[in-house]
């Protein structure tokens, strides 16, 4: 399965990197445990980097990179989860609340990756990735290339 992840330059020179989860936590971890935050495509993966930045004009949008990781998808590898079995407050809750949804995947990995649905577009999905899960060695950075954003863009 190809999924995709954005970077700001520098950081785009490790894609596969969960220093960033690891230490300022996200909506399905805590900090002090990180994952790799992707999505299903391209266009999911800008939209949940640009919902995530400061307020910016254009000009000072930093260099964004995309990632295309591939990896297995046997059936045992990625867990669906449905947004009709998750809790209420999933998508307006804190991140403390949120974090603790995944807290028996995130100590004991039983699959590489969980797809949650996006906050942002509900029918998208994200998929995260577990580094510590013994799959997560096949996953392969197939292609990175800078993303020429276009002006009309309001950010």
């Amino acid at each position: 399965m190809d999924v995709y992840r954005i970077n700001k330059e520098p950081y785009h020179r490790e894609p596969l990197s969960t220093v960033g989860s690891h230490r300022h936590g996200g909506r399905w971890n805590p900090k002090g445990t990180g994952i790799l935050y992707t999505s299903r495509t391209p266009e999911l993966a800008l939209l949940e980097t640009l919902v995530h930045l400061p307020p910016l004009t254009f000009a000072e949008l930093p260099q964004l990179w995309l990632s295309t990781l591939r990896f297995p998808d046997e059936a045992d590898t990625i867990f669906w989860l449905d947004a009709s079995k998750l809790p209420a407050y999933w998508k307006s809750g804190t991140l403390g609340e949120t974090q603790t949804i995944l807290t028996e995947w995130l100590q004991a990995p039983f699959c590489l990756a969980i797809a949650v649905p996006s906050v942002i577009l509900e029918m998208s999905y994200n998929i995260l990735l577990h580094p510590q899960h013994p799959s997560f060695a096949e996953v392969e950075v197939i292609s990175q290339s800078p993303i020429p954003l276009d002006s009309r863009l309001r950010i």
